[in-house]
């Protein structure tokens, strides 16, 4: 049984609200502001990526999964510009969507996870029509994980955007969204590849995994050093 019709569209719009609702839930500027706004992100995100899709045909690159799969390292730089396409529609979409400032750092994270989830599945729904139900529902389901991880680096700068200059902000953005371009790119050349494929994509993901995990240790970890070297100075 594949894919189509409207149970696939229903699935895919349970998955997407199921998404934006847990993010949301109980957020500080009200959740069904911060889910509104997610989700007008994420369908803004996917219009311009199509949009950048289009571009990048009329430049004369003929973008397919094929040649992804079937290619070699040259498909490596196909890839990457599959990463330019969507990381830099999810930065575009977030920035859209992101609350004031005064609402705090972590309504801006929130609404940057729903407009990846959003982004990511009404991709599944589009990509996956015809599929198998097992290998296309856990796609969709799974997808705003991946979507979510990639977009975490530029998500942090802008949360952190309080107080830095718009120079030094451009600046952290396009490094960040570069970064999150060249992991999208080697995970999706990675999971075409037979045999190792999958640890390459997985290894694309855990880079900004363990960046978070690191960035979120630092402050206690300065918290601990500090509360030994004063107790190293008690008589």
């Amino acid at each position: 049984m594949r894919t189509d019709g409207l149970a696939w569209l229903v699935s895919c719009v349970a998955l997407g609200a199921l998404w934006v609702l847990a993010a949301s839930w109980r957020a500080e500027g009200g959740a069904a502001r911060i889910a509104f706004r997610g989700l007008l992100g994420g369908l803004a995100a996917l219009g311009l990526a199509s949009v950048g899709y289009g571009v990048v045909q009329l430049s004369g690159i003929d973008l397919r999964w094929e040649w992804i799969a079937r290619g070699a390292w040259p498909a490596l730089g196909l890839a990457a510009v599959v990463g330019v396409v969507e990381e830099g529609a999810k930065l575009a979409g977030i920035v859209l969507a992101a609350p004031p400032a005064r609402h705090g750092r972590r309504s801006v994270l929130r609404v940057a996870t729903s407009v990846a989830a959003v982004f990511a599945i009404a991709e599944a729904a589009l990509v996956l029509r015809g599929s198998s139900w097992p290998v296309a529902l856990s796609r969709a389901a799974f997808g705003p994980v991946a979507h979510g991880v990639l977009a975490a680096p530029f998500a942090v700068a802008l949360a952190d955007a309080t107080g830095i200059s718009r120079p030094r902000l451009a600046l952290r953005l396009a490094v960040a969204v570069a970064l999150a371009a060249l992991l999208h790119g080697l995970g999706d050349w990675s999971v075409a590849r037979p045999g190792w494929g999958r640890v390459g994509f997985a290894a694309a993901l855990m880079a900004p995994t363990l960046w978070l995990y690191a960035r979120a240790r630092a402050p206690r970890l300065s918290t601990v050093r500090s509360a030994a070297g004063s107790a190293r100075h008690i008589p």
